[in-house]
């Protein structure tokens, strides 16, 4: 673990102040004056390293809290509720501080209970996300710890803004992370506060969805609505200032296919339709976040409600199976789909157990904050400033990616080609670009194009040769992005959900129907030039891209402001490895898995008991895990030929006994035979290593062979990470199998 050794004492005094926000208060034809608050908010900022796993962390946060003797509830942010559960569960078993949990997921009964401690100002550890973000009254807080890069300057402010609310007080926070990028994010982040710059809020222009249900909202209040008038009223919203009357028009007519308006002879005026259809719509769609299916959860000895899970995570349970919520283990008794109920047991287990996946959108990093990431980088590599993490230092690159380089690893394989690319542009831009390599790629290889991204890095994976040429006349080659955007997206999950959200809005499905993927793909296609469709992408590309950001970079890669640097690399460098963890199951050398899993799998393998058999005579056999393995030879036969295989497997010994009998074998029990010689030749040549591999889940010769044959000296990480991607093969093929 590695520490900073002083507290940075930052003051907010030069955030910019947008006008358009007094706009959009307002409207189009009304002033406004903007008063600018220029009192200052101090923050002292701690900030920790731990060159370890979430399990370190949790340890450095308790002996924190315990050497600053804090004695009020300290809040803990995390940025996603799996998080949230994952380290709440860690230090309930490694502290008797009192530690609760605090989501949107949670019922309200338990949320509220979390809501009285903190008011009543006791003292422990409260594990939250964005739901204790604003709005709620929480008392006194003197420390505010957050796991991980905030993400964004707004974030990092609202959040350690939560602690010490007396006037004139500052601040008080705690950044802890173990992860490299996440160090820099956060040096980028204080930095941008102390300039004063943080992330601008764009507007949603032209919303139709929106627009929509204001013009239903109309014709219940005022009856006739002249659609002149109605235009005129609309342009007085800024947001709606530049509508044209024909997307204007449009959308009546989408209103009235669908029967929620209906317009008189010469369309001039319209009216809502059945009162009970037209107020129905209205009131089932006030908000413009979207409904997501979830079911409750409810422990069955206390009968009490205690939070929610999304229809996809409770599709992958079946009954029995262990969970946690609330920081608590649950076993599930079963799952009533009729009610979206699932009744659950509390347990207290040892096993490894999953965390709630929930449906819910990644916090995105800025174009802004990433570019001061590749400052940082320079910096650190000129000696200028230094960090608790050696991920630049230990770089061997003769140029580092940074804000004004993109630096290319480009990886060969026996089948494939794996590029990643090193951009510092941010999340949305990243984004942008990785379907816009991907589409044209994919038609000048005249392949498919596997591709994934993150803040600082896009990942393109494709089976035929992959050359510098290739990036690079994509990049400098004349194209419309919106028009290849559009193309690129038509017929994709991100798209299709979308055109399930805005149809609400529209009046095509109700609040309660359930969203079936492919029956919203054929409604898009229907709708491909209607305001249906044309929104959905309009707040597609607003939510999760950036055409025009991304545009300004391809400007800068034509006119050389920005450098593209090709390395060959026989390994993926570390600085690769957060987007080589997206790619397990596609890419067969990934640099990196979780530290944390990397850890549970080895001990689960060296713990794992095996039947271990003299593969000659079948005479000798023992049950021994990999952690208790010595020199192994028969004492009957004296031969060295020993395999393996699961404990409960009493056939096998059988069929070599019968085997080294002379008896002839039936063709299933000489397929058993063979494949026990096989693995007897693995652990004759590789020892422990071969039953560390025949441990692992789903795991034959044939693949414990290919692992390894292509493991790495001196790099034992290497080998639990391809048995993980074999596992989840496993686990994700076996139903195609035959038996």
């Amino acid at each position: 673990m590695q520490q900073y050794p002083y507290f940075l004492k930052l003051k907010t005094e030069k955030f910019q102040i947008r006008e358009d926000a007094g706009r959009f208060l307002v409207g189009t034809e009304r002033k406004f004056e903007l008063i600018h608050d220029t009192s200052l908010r101090n923050y002292d900022v701690d900030v920790v390293f731990v060159d370890g796993i979430m399990d370190d962390v949790a340890t450095k946060i308790i002996e924190y809290v315990k050497k600053e003797q804090i004695t009020s509830p300290v809040l803990l942010f995390t940025n996603s509720r799996g998080e949230s559960e994952r380290l709440s569960s860690i230090l309930k078993q490694k502290t008797l501080l009192n530690v609760e949990l605090h989501h949107g997921s949670l019922s309200r009964q338990v949320r509220e209970e979390t809501e009285d401690i903190l008011r009543e100002g006791k003292s422990g550890i409260v594990v939250c996300t964005s739901s204790l973000e604003l709005g709620l009254d929480i008392g006194s807080v003197e420390l505010v710890i957050h796991y991980g890069s905030p993400r964004q300057v707004s974030k990092f402010m609202q959040r350690i803004g939560r602690s010490k609310h007396s006037k004139g007080d500052s601040a008080r926070g705690l950044i802890i992370t173990e992860n490299p990028d996440d160090e820099f994010e956060i040096q980028a982040i204080i930095e941008r506060i102390k300039e004063g710059s943080i992330e601008e809020q764009k507007i949603h222009y032209g919303s139709l969805d929106v627009l929509a249900h204001h013009l239903v909202g109309l014709s219940m209040q005022v009856g006739n609505v002249p659609i002149e008038s109605a235009l005129k009223l609309t342009k007085r919203a800024y947001p709606f200032q530049h509508i044209t009357l024909e997307e204007f028009f449009d959308v009546l007519e989408l209103l009235a296919l669908r029967e929620l308006i209906i317009f008189n002879e010469d369309k001039t005026e319209y009216k809502k339709n059945s009162a009970f259809f037209s107020t129905k719509y209205h009131f089932q769609n006030l908000s413009t976040i979207p409904d997501i299916l979830k079911f409750k959860v409810v422990d069955t000895i206390e009968n009490k409600f205690i939070g929610t899970l999304d229809q996809r995570f409770v599709g992958d349970l079946d009954k029995d199976e262990i969970f946690v919520l609330r920081g608590s283990q649950w076993r599930i008794l079963n799952i009533d789909e009729k009610s979206f109920k699932v009744n659950v047991l509390p347990i207290r287990s040892s096993q490894e157990i999953p965390v709630p996946k929930w449906e819910g959108v990644n916090i995105p990093v800025d174009f802004k904050t990433a570019n001061k990431v590749g400052n940082f980088r320079t910096k650190v590599r000129n000696g200028s400033i230094k960090m608790a993490n050696d991920i630049i230092t230990s770089l061997d690159f003769g140029k580092i990616p940074d804000e004004k380089t993109i630096v290319i690893e480009s990886h060969r394989l026996p089948q494939k080609s794996v590029v990643i690319l090193h951009s510092c542009f941010g999340t949305k831009i990243n984004s942008t670009l990785k379907i816009i390599l991907e589409t044209l790629l994919d038609a000048s290889l005249a392949t498919k194009v596997k591709s994934s991204s993150d803040a600082y890095r896009i990942l393109l994976s494709v089976e035929s040769r992959f050359t510098k040429k290739h990036i690079t006349d994509v990049l400098t080659s004349d194209f419309d992005i919106n028009e290849i955007m559009s193309v690129a997206l038509k017929g994709k999950n991100d798209v299709t959900w979308k055109t399930f959200c805005v149809g609400k809005k529209f009046g095509f499905y109700d609040r309660n129907d359930v969203y079936v993927k492919n029956e919203i793909r054929y409604d898009f296609e229907r709708n491909i030039d209607t305001p249906l469709v044309k929104e959905a992408f309009r707040e597609l590309f607003h939510e999760k891209f950036d055409l025009e950001g991304t545009q300004k970079i391809i400007q800068m890669i034509k006119t050389n402001a920005i450098e593209i640097e090709w390395i060959d690399v026989d390994k993926f460098s570390k600085l690769a490895e957060p987007v080589l963890d997206q790619t397990v199951m596609s890419y067969t050398n990934p640099a990196n898995i979780d530290k944390e899993m990397l850890k549970k799998v080895r001990k689960r393998l060296l713990e794992t008991k095996q039947r271990l058999i003299c593969a000659r005579c079948g005479l000798w056999q023992q049950v021994m895990t990999p952690s208790e393995t010595h020199p192994l030879r028969c004492k009957y036969c004296k031969g060295q030929q020993i395999t393996c295989t699961y404990e409960y497997d009493h056939d096998l010994v059988k069929i070599i006994q019968k085997k080294h009998q002379g008896k002839k074998l039936t063709p299933d029990e000489k397929k058993n035979f063979q494949k026990a010689w096989k693995v007897s030749s693995l652990l004759t040549t590789f020892g422990k290593t071969a039953q560390i591999v025949m441990a692992a889940y789903g795991v034959g010769p044939d693949t414990a062979a290919r692992i390894l044959k292509n493991r790495l000296e001196d790099d034992d990480d290497y080998l639990i990470k391809q048995i993980i991607i074999a596992e989840k093969t496993y686990t994700l093929t076996r139903g195609f199998w035959k038996d």
